[in-house]
């Protein structure tokens, strides 16, 4: 332990913590701790652990908001790199807003209604950061992030620091660039345009509300589990196996949305 934490000591803009319970970090609520927790506060110094871990042969994970994540009892090896929380600034420029990584999607669709700006309606009650949401190009009610993403600043797995800038993010269905070749996502900017205030705020109450209706919100859970596959709807297949409401312990299938599995 104490040999790789050494490798971090001299970096800057950076929060270390050693064997750090994750389940705060998850929205199951659950899992083991990190060997090495790392808060970078800016791209750079995310960039020189990423260099660091990739030189002396680290394992290193990177963690959001722990949607869609499920970290085991036994904890992660080697470096856990938490972008949440610290590498989270926001600006707004005309009809452009600029995000880090780990900015809840929540505060970016509020960001947006206070400026009068249309277009991330749809993603209003996503849970979630905007890293991970550009990564798995994130998407309702008609909406997704890729019809707003102008250029993205990411992290190669050797620790480079780079930009991409429109269709060179090659947004698919729940997919991009960032999944594609494992890039760490540090900043983008969203091209909204201007709006009317008191619809925008309703159009997102609306969404909430249908998410209240038809989710399992009560629970913890990792959010909608499940990609669709083609020609078929996943909560359609889970059904006709049987699986609705299974559970195992205190977790299982959801009874009210099959596609989430809750704790």
């Amino acid at each position: 332990m104490s040999n790789k934490l050494d490798f971090f000591t001299n970096l800057t803009d950076i929060e270390i913590k050693v064997d750090y319970p994750l389940a705060e970090y998850t929205h199951f609520r659950t899992g083991g701790p990190a060997e090495i927790l790392i808060q970078p506060q800016t791209a750079e110094s995310a960039a020189d652990v990423v260099a660091i871990c990739r030189e002396q042969d680290i394992p290193l994970q990177v963690l959001g908001k722990g949607c869609n994540v499920l970290v085991a009892d036994r904890g992660i090896p080697g470096v856990t790199l938490l972008l949440a929380g610290k590498l989270a600034r926001y600006d707004v420029a005309g009809d452009q807003l600029f995000h880090q990584a780990g900015l809840r999607i929540a505060e970016a669709c509020a960001l947006a209604a206070r400026n009068s700006l249309a277009g991330l309606e749809f993603a209003c009650g996503i849970p979630g950061s905007i890293g991970g949401a550009l990564r798995m190009n994130a998407g309702a009610y008609d909406g997704s992030f890729q019809n707003l993403v102008v250029r993205t600043q990411y992290i190669d797995r050797s620790g480079m620091l780079g930009w991409v800038e429109r269709d060179e993010h090659d947004f698919s269905y729940r997919s991009s660039v960032f999944a594609g070749n494992d890039w760490i996502i540090t900043q983008t900017v969203l091209q909204l345009e201007k709006g009317e205030r008191r619809a925008i705020y309703q159009q997102m109450a609306e969404n909430a509300r249908k998410r209240r209706e038809s989710q399992p919100l009560e629970y913890a859970s990792g959010g909608s589990a499940f990609k669709r596959p083609a020609g078929y709807f996943a909560g359609k297949l889970i059904t006709e196996a049987g699986l609705k409401a299974l559970r195992t312990g205190s977790s299982g299938v959801s009874e009210n949305h099959v596609g989430f599995i809750a704790n």
